[in-house]
């Protein structure tokens, strides 16, 4: 039996963006998300969409392009992130390259030593914690991608069941 993300649209505000409605609520797509990260992995998953309101919009298709969109910003932070990482490495390398240069212990040295090793443990924390949570989020997106879509609609009684 598969598990139900359950969304109740009483008002088309509730689905759809403030400034462009062509799109489907951000909000609703966080809560979608936040709702999949306790289902555990092999779990089927179906988003039943309770409309109580008249929405003449296609819910299944905005949903899925939401999601998508959601899929493709975080693509693009992880690109951001990866160049950031490479940076910061570079950064880190020419610091600690510099700090050999410099002949005699003292304080020049030290100061180049700690200015190559900041960027560098940086690069790791991107690595750790930023890139992982995002990976995560990936993960669940794409599996949202291929889950089923049920909309009801409590105003005519009638049930539209899709596959993506």
């Amino acid at each position: 039996m598969p598990n139900k993300i359950h969304i109740d649209i009483k008002d088309e505000s509730d689905f759809i963006q403030t400034y462009n409605e062509n799109k489907v609520s951000t909000n609703l797509i966080d809560y979608i998300i936040e709702q999949t990260t306790v289902i555990r992995k092999k779990e089927q998953i179906q988003i039943v969409v309770n409309k109580k309101c008249e929405i003449q919009k296609n819910c299944k298709e905005m949903i899925i392009n939401g999601l998508k969109e959601e899929l493709n910003k975080s693509r693009r932070q992880r690109k951001k992130n990866n160049i950031k990482q490479i940076c910061l490495l570079i950064l880190g390398i020419t610091f600690l390259f510099l700090s050999t240069l410099v002949s005699e212990d003292g304080i020049w040295k030290e100061i180049l030593i700690i200015t190559g090793w900041v960027p560098l443990w940086e690069t790791v924390e991107v690595e750790l914690f930023q890139d992982v949570a995002g990976r995560k989020k990936r993960k669940i997106i794409k599996k949202l991608l291929k889950c089923e879509i049920i909309e009801k609609s409590d105003r005519n009684e009638k049930y539209l069941v899709t596959q993506k």
